[in-house]
């Protein structure tokens, strides 16, 4: 994202009025095709789930996947993705670079979404904001190329199609448009007038898609996504204990998830066995991480599976301390094994379904602490410590809780704060790959 946010730069301090407008009026223009496009790919995603793991164990006449069927499609995930690399694009970035935003080629989408679409539909641990991404920024290369524009203009109207495509994964513009801004801010790139300049054609395109679920003239829309939890209790006061035992799960939270990215680069360092295997290997370890623990605790192997996402409320509703013991260990590993091996997806939702999973330990184990205010400090912990952004966190938080936002507020502000303190205290594992990247480059000869 960092070269866009340069050129963005020197184009909001120079632009004229005229282009600028004419690059808002296409961002508005473009909002709704990306974010039908970006409802689709969902679809498609859910789609694939609903076939490989209902529909076929239907067919065989099982109740449950059986254990073998459970290794051998993630296994089966890994063939695949290794094959969609090979393609023009390379599946694009790997989710241990985070969350990207530079422009693509429309070309790249060939091999991003395929390799999305079997890791994620195949049951790999990770999320689908950086292939809906990566669609946004392919699609508004395409209405670029196709209305010829040039310059910063450009890269600012396919830029706004990543904003209306990740603001589809939440059902609107509020979420997509706190964390790019978050993230340019942070970068430093953009004088800090500048900022809402550069970013209002993304905003524009994000709030016009959100007419995909809004609807508009008697058209009732499509389903917007539902992120709430609906299992919480009301939470109505705040408590000093609440308090004081969120601290402790921020803390935890992201040594958990900053432990989990250096397992999964020293996964990705593993050269010895080449790409295609280190794939399939893990995607059969994955397999095998999940029937262990529905062996063990005779629990689905979705908890251990996919995002997390649509998990949550059985992850919430769990009462055994035990259970969610195991279930951090398993899903953690599934989930450094999906990242480190080179399975095409986003690293957000695993990180948030283990924070959760985290603070729903506490809350069992610790004496005084409500689900309610626990499951706060595991999103805010969670999003915080693998994306660097408190305050999108902590705005995340209040769409998932629902009726109980504005209490849990105060609690979700100190995770994320606390949280973000131990993931920038700790060692980075994405500056210790580049440094020995760096230390790998030869010399040049004297």
């Amino acid at each position: 994202m960092r070269a866009t946010v340069e050129v963005v730069s020197a184009y909001v301090r120079g632009s004229e009025s005229r282009e600028y407008v004419k690059t808002l009026v296409l961002a508005a223009l473009l909002g709704v095709p990306v974010a039908f496009a970006a409802v689709l790919f969902q679809t498609l995603i859910h789609d694939v789930i609903h076939l490989v793991w209902d529909v076929i164990p239907d067919e065989f006449g099982w109740s449950q996947p059986s254990w073998w069927y459970v290794v051998l499609v993630p296994g089966l995930a890994g063939l695949l993705v290794a094959a969609a690399v090979r393609l023009p694009g390379h599946g694009g970035h790997s989710p241990l670079e985070g969350l990207g935003a530079d422009p693509i080629p429309p070309i790249s989408l060939a091999s991003i979404l395929p390799a999305a679409l079997a890791s994620l539909g195949l049951g790999l641990v990770l999320g689908p904001e950086a292939p809906l991404i990566a669609l946004g920024l392919g699609l508004g290369a395409v209405a670029v190329r196709l209305i010829r524009m040039e310059g910063t203009g450009a890269q600012l109207l396919a830029l706004a199609g990543a904003f209306a495509a990740i603001a589809a994964l939440f059902g609107g513009p509020l979420i997509a448009a706190f964390l790019l801004f978050e993230v340019t801010a942070a970068s430093g790139k953009v004088p800090a007038q500048q900022i809402g300049r550069a970013l209002l054609p993304g905003f524009v395109a994000a709030g016009t898609g959100a007419v995909v679920f809004t609807g508009v003239a008697g058209w009732e829309g499509l389903h917007q996504t539902n992120l709430a939890i609906p299992s919480l209790a009301p939470y109505e006061t705040l408590r000093i204990a609440d308090l004081a035992w969120c601290l402790l799960i921020g803390v935890v939270v992201a040594v958990l998830v900053v432990s989990i990215r250096h397992l999964a680069h020293g996964i990705a360092a593993q050269k010895a066995l080449g790409s295609s295997a280190l794939l399939m290997a893990a995607g059969l370890a994955v397999g095998v991480l999940a029937v262990l623990f529905r062996a063990i605790t005779d629990r689905p192997v979705d908890l251990v599976l996919f995002s997390g996402q649509s998990e949550l409320p059985a992850v919430v509703a769990e009462g055994s301390a035990g259970v969610l013991i195991l279930l951090v260990v398993a899903k953690g590993l599934a989930y450094a094994l999906s990242l480190g091996a080179g399975f095409r997806g986003g690293p957000v939702f695993p990180a948030i379904a283990l924070g959760v999973a985290a603070a729903m330990v506490a809350a069992n184990v610790l004496p005084g602490l409500d689900t309610t205010p626990a499951v706060a400090a595991g999103i805010a912990a969670g999003t915080t410590a693998v994306l660097r952004v408190p305050f999108t966190a902590v705005l995340l938080v209040s769409l998932l809780m629902g009726a109980s936002a504005f209490d849990v507020a105060p609690i979700a502000v100190l995770a994320a704060a606390i949280a973000w303190l131990v993931a920038t205290m700790l060692p980075n594992p994405e500056d210790r790959a580049q440094s020995k990247a760096v230390e790998a480059v030869p010399a040049p000869a004297a």
